[in-house]
């Protein structure tokens, strides 16, 4: 079979199992607000220094590129090693979040990212003993505190590409918040302990959101320095939930989780997705690793006014894992139902207009 037709197959397939799940209900429509539009023209060099990082740098003499697309694509062709973005971009972030999130999209092979000097994501690791990061969305969290709201900001990206297509090369790229999140009566998103057989790597420890023993949620954890972790790993958090609120009829958002999941409340467990093995396939694995999961909190489990203990297990089999998305928290069953309810209805539009653009 040649390439041309292995990439058709490949689309097409793509293209079942994005009606398949469409249909199905299982695409969680997510309510990302975009707060700034980052895809288009950047400034870029080849080489590297520390102070490209800086807001003070000028770079009045860098070449524009056009992003999200390979350094090859832009006219640099055949080269490898290391080269640095810089975009500068004003913002007005809501109040009621500590952060917002960069969308950076795919980067080959790894990636360090600054927000006006600050390191706040890094992903895969740079040379000499490189290792790629090539197909992990990376989405930091950008703490409200370092930007400059209303004001000039600036994103520099620090790049290391070993060998073929290099740099900021597909995916979505915007700082953006999650609406939904912000109607969690208990928000849970944030530090969450982790528990794993893999040590976080020394280079994400500089992050400044980085805390010892912690991950930020949500976020593949391949973005939060745990370079392909495969397996097993333990999400614990404890929580006070304030006494102001009654207890009955509550959900928990347990985000969305790449691939499966186990759920515990106050050592009661509210919920599983499991994986199913397919037929003939020793180590395949499917799950529902689109869906948000939604989980009924028993009445009397929450302890009102006082500390309770949530622990989420998550087995991931292959490519980036873990609970990657939100909404995290506690909220009521009715403004749940409506979240749901919206993310079904934008889910089958979402279909149509897939639908339109294949087949007008």
């Amino acid at each position: 079979m040649g390439s041309n037709k292995i990439i058709l197959v490949f689309y097409k397939i793509s293209l079942i199992a994005i009606i398949t799940a469409l249909l199905s209900g299982n695409v969680f429509a997510k309510d990302h607000r975009s707060l700034v539009n980052l895809k288009g023209y950047w400034k870029f060099t080849i080489g590297d220094d520390p102070v490209w990082a800086s807001p003070d740098y000028d770079d009045s003499d860098w070449d524009k590129v056009f992003v999200p697309q390979s350094w090859e694509e832009n006219g640099f062709k055949n080269y490898n090693g290391y080269a640095w973005y810089r975009k500068n971009f004003t913002i007005t972030a809501p109040k009621s979040s500590q952060f917002v999130y960069l969308n950076i999209g795919y980067i080959d092979d790894a990636d360090e990212v600054y927000v006006n000097g600050k390191l706040v994501g890094a992903s895969g690791v740079m040379g000499p003993k490189s290792e790629t990061a090539y197909d992990i969305p990376r989405m930091y969290p950008v703490p409200n505190k370092i930007l400059n709201n209303g004001g000039k900001n600036l994103i520099a990206v620090r790049v290391f590409d070993d060998y073929d297509s290099g740099g900021i090369t597909r995916g979505n790229l915007n700082i953006s918040f999650d609406a939904d999140q912000l109607k969690m009566n208990v928000d849970l998103s944030g530090y969450w302990n982790f528990e794993t057989n893999m040590k976080i790597d020394s280079n994400n420890k500089k992050v400044i959101t980085q805390k010892e023993g912690k991950i930020f949620v949500p976020g593949f954890w391949e973005a939060r320095g745990y370079h392909h972790l495969n397996g097993r790993a333990i999400y614990t958090k404890t929580f006070i939930y304030p006494a102001r609120l009654s207890s009955k009829d509550q959900m928990l958002f347990a985000g969305i989780i790449d691939d499966v999941d186990e759920v515990y409340l106050n050592g009661e467990k509210i919920g599983t997705v499991k994986a199913l093995k397919r037929k003939n396939r020793r180590y395949s694995y499917t799950s529902d690793n689109f869906i948000l999961r939604a989980y009924e909190i028993p009445s009397g489990l929450l302890n009102e006014g006082d500390k309770n203990h949530i622990e989420i297990i998550v087995n991931d089999y292959l490519g980036p894992g873990g609970i990657y998305d939100g909404p995290i928290g506690i909220v009521d069953r009715n403004t749940a139902i409506s979240i749901i309810n919206k993310s079904q209805k934008d889910s089958r539009n979402s279909f149509q207009k897939l639908l339109d653009y294949w087949f007008d």
